[in-house]
């Protein structure tokens, strides 16, 4: 995966280093195609948790959501 990305990705180095440096531990994070979506899974288990965002800013509030919500 490329750390720089097209406007539609919204990505910079700093936004996806961020991401993997705060949620990487927990989180597989992947940018499908260029242009398209971002997701991020988790497994815990049988349990398979997977988040779609247009964009890591996007991404970012849901993990955050996720995390929140987590027991």
């Amino acid at each position: 995966m490329s750390e720089h990305e097209d406007a539609a990705g919204s990505a910079g180095p700093g936004k996806l280093a961020g991401l993997f440096r705060e949620y990487g531990h927990r989180w597989e994070i992947e940018h499908l195609d260029p242009g398209s979506a971002w997701v991020a899974v988790t497994r815990n288990g049988s349990f398979v948790q997977v988040i779609a965002a247009h964009d890591l800013d996007e991404l970012r509030a849901e993990l955050k959501k996720a995390e929140a919500e987590d027991p």
